[in-house]
């Protein structure tokens, strides 16, 4: 993204305010000005997008969390005023969508219009992209904070892991889970296993696992059945390593299902590891952060908003053949009644985009569940099997809720774009 940083009011900053960056195109996307898009990523930063969108006449608006930090671009280092954590990041995320749609100001007092001079700004078509783990900081800010922001048009979710941002077993990019079936979604716990030197699986990966002062003891499934975790043979399952509160140690948190297992199988025997969240605890913690959950209240709050949930056939996180992830989430928003969901965008704005014809055309109507029969030929090919790019998926996801949002053309499947 190209454009000036600005800093906006909060109320989890230190008077600093959060920095954003907001990129203008060199004219809008449509003759009445141009829709405005805010980025919310998985890493710090006003640059970390990988569409670039003001390409196709949108203003677009990165951030930085609270804590980030990012070069100036004249030498020095600009940071987002508050302390880091996931509650002050959906604060900040709110305040850059209530000052998206108009309902805030810069701390220089200036309106979002003042920053784009040369294009109207359409303050009633703004949309939220929420990339990978950004999308479930999405959902949690929409639950928790919508009525900060109630014009937001539309979401476009690209591969978030909303089952957990930790591994439950369907397996991740670096293994698959050889005891997790595809077919069922079911996983085979019945090896199950603790062992107290087992490094800590950590997600995001970090590189300390042969550290001696790096945490130890963990879950796994034993492929070779002999008690003993080997990396080769076995599964490991990742865990989040964080603290269960604002200055208590750190704790390994599975998912639900994988802790409840353990406690129903006793796999700790007589006494319960420190360093492991019990269930209560990791219960407690997803009440707050599981972004499933909070699908029914982001649809309370925000009723009119429609949904888009994009994923290839290669996911970024998930090593699953039936795309669990996906699934989960189409479904919930369906369930929750929202006003419009699609998976994957029409194929007529894909191949727009791209320029070309798609090696294999994946073109499914609004309004329809997934299951597991059919997910396969549903996820867009690869950049490398003939589909588009990431950056080319979610440009053609942004597209489309736009257009729609401003024809008010909301029928299943469309017969072209809206807008050449």
């Amino acid at each position: 993204m190209e454009g000036p940083l600005i800093r906006i009011p909060s109320s989890v900053g230190r008077g600093s305010g959060i920095i954003a960056r907001i990129s203008v195109p060199v004219g809008g996307r449509y003759p009445t000005g141009a829709p405005i898009v805010v980025h919310a990523t998985p890493t710090p930063g006003t640059d970390t997008s990988p569409a670039c969108l003001h390409d196709k006449g949108f203003v677009e608006i990165g951030f930085q969390c609270p804590g980030g930090q990012e070069d100036s671009g004249g030498g020095g280092v600009v940071e987002s005023g508050g302390r880091p954590g996931p509650q002050i990041c959906m604060q900040a995320l709110a305040d850059v969508l209530a000052f998206a749609t108009g309902r805030i100001r810069s701390n220089d007092a200036k309106v979002l219009q003042e920053y784009a001079p040369n294009v109207k700004v359409l303050t009633d078509n703004v949309g939220l992209i929420g990339w990978s783990a950004g999308g479930n900081l999405a959902v949690l800010t929409m639950a928790e904070h919508g009525s900060q922001f109630p014009e937001l048009a539309w979401y476009a979710s690209w591969e978030s892991p909303v089952l957990s941002n930790v591994d439950g077993g369907w397996g991740s990019i670096y293994e698959p889970d050889p005891f997790y079936d595809p077919t069922t979604g079911r996983i085979d716990f019945k090896r199950l296993r603790y062992n107290p030197e087992m490094p800590l699986w950590v997600w995001p990966p970090q590189r300390l696992a042969k550290d001696p002062n790096w945490p130890r003891g963990g879950l796994y499934l034993d492929g070779d059945g002999n008690g003993i975790f080997n990396q080769d043979a076995d599964y490991g399952f990742w865990v989040a390593f964080v603290s269960p509160d604002v200055g208590q140690p750190r704790k390994a948190f599975y998912t639900p299902a994988v802790t409840r297992e353990a406690r129903d199988r006793k796999v700790f025997r007589d006494k319960w590891p420190s360093h492991i969240a019990t269930l209560e605890e990791v219960e407690h913690r997803a009440n707050r952060e599981d972004a499933l959950r909070h699908i029914p209240e982001v649809v309370r709050r925000l009723p009119r908003m429609a949904v888009l949930v994009f994923e290839s056939e290669v996911g970024h996180v998930t090593a699953a053949a039936d795309h669990p992830h996906a699934i989960a989430q189409v479904n919930a928003w369906l369930d929750a009644r929202t006003r419009w969901v699609r998976f994957n965008p029409d194929v007529h704005y894909v191949e727009s985009v791209m320029g070309r014809k798609m090696a294999r055309e994946v073109q499914y109507p609004a309004g329809r569940r997934l299951d597991r029969q059919d997910i396969l030929t549903l996820v867009e090919p690869e950049e490398t099997a003939g589909g588009p790019s990431d950056a080319q998926g979610m440009a053609a996801a942004a597209c489309e809720l736009a257009d729609r949002t401003n024809r008010n053309v909301w029928e299943s499947v469309l017969p072209k774009v809206l807008i050449q």
